[in-house]
């Protein structure tokens, strides 16, 4: 039996805005850069789900922003995914206490650093270092591949030094 997960809206959003910041270009700068070919505006409606993206429109941001259309739409697998910092992803520790506790993803996540703040004994407080171990574990708590998981940290603005 194969199991085969679909990303949901959310994700591919979020994919799409990981993936712009990545090359860190702002909305403003996607628009100049493709000529005009890609309307800020347009950009920021396909990351917050305001706007569908065409399968044809999906190609050829892939190919404006260089990336695998797989990578683009977070279809990559967990198998052969490949997580942008493999080494350590220092967490915000301020930004994750200012999280709510109404999404059942935000209460595993908070569990999860809880567990291991306690595992360490690093009761620093302000930023907590993730394995490339931990973002795996933390992706089959979430159901999300790990180079997703990363992506979803980046959009809820908990990964040190890359804001929304």
């Amino acid at each position: 039996m194969t199991l085969h997960i679909q990303p949901e809206m959310k994700e591919i959003a979020a994919s799409l805005r990981a993936i712009r910041k990545q090359k860190g270009l702002t909305l403003k700068e996607v628009e100049e850069s493709s000529a005009g070919r890609w309307k800020a505006v347009v950009i920021g409606s396909y990351e917050r789900c305001d706007r569908s993206l065409s399968l044809n429109k999906a190609i050829a941001l892939a190919g404006f922003y260089e990336v695998p259309l797989d990578q683009l739409l977070g279809l990559t697998s967990a198998m052969n995914t490949v997580v942008p910092d493999p080494g350590r992803t220092i967490i915000d520790m301020r930004a994750v206490a200012g999280l709510a506790h109404t999404d059942d993803l935000i209460q595993i996540l908070k569990a999860f650093l809880t567990a291991i703040i306690g595992k360490r004994r690093d009761w620093n407080g302000e930023v907590l270092s993730l394995r490339a171990g931990d973002l795996s574990l933390l992706g089959i708590m979430l159901g999300k591949s790990e180079s997703n998981v990363h992506l979803w940290l980046i959009d809820n603005g908990l990964i040190l030094g890359l804001a929304r």
